[in-house]
């Protein structure tokens, strides 16, 4: 499997249904691989975007300290493939040499990652064949936007 090093470019509401989508950009290229993702998911993901902390541990950021007191580290998580819809994804953890793959949802894969400061790859076909052109606009713009609005990270509502 060929993977693809790519970063989270930012999130998005897709208008028509509305639902928040986490945008993933390689750094060859423009276009974005949109995967569609739950409102506490959108959250946990732009806090970290928006570098807001909070005085106790978020579950992501929970997660990433058990990993941590367990003398693990994060290597990185990899989106794998999609099956009706559905994206799948798994977090890459290393401890004394051996590696770990545990599977897991890409929005709480991705989520965990921002807050491990750690890589982000997508299987390059998987990238190739889903990826997407969108135009992202403003609701009062008058620009199409493809149906999807920019979200702004300080509009976005504490937890």
């Amino acid at each position: 499997m060929n993977m693809k090093e790519v970063y989270v470019s930012g999130i998005a509401l897709d208008r028509e249904r509305e639902f928040p989508v986490v945008l993933i950009r390689s750094e060859e290229g423009e276009e974005v691989l949109p995967i569609w993702i739950g409102a506490a998911e959108a959250t946990a993901i732009y806090t970290v975007l928006a570098g807001k902390t909070f005085e106790r541990p978020m579950t992501h950021d929970l997660l990433k300290l058990v990993v941590e007191e367990l003398g693990g580290e994060v290597k990185g998580i990899e989106i794998t493939g999609i099956q009706e819809d559905t994206y799948f994804a798994r977090i890459v953890l290393g401890r004394d040499g051996e590696l770990f793959y545990i599977d897991a949802r890409p929005s709480d894969a991705i989520a965990f990652a921002l807050r491990a400061g750690s890589v982000i790859r997508v299987e390059e076909e998987l990238f190739e064949k889903y990826k997407r052109n969108l135009q992202i606009g403003r609701v009062d713009d008058n620009s199409d936007g493809n149906g999807f609005e920019e979200i702004d990270p300080g509009e976005m509502e504490e937890p």
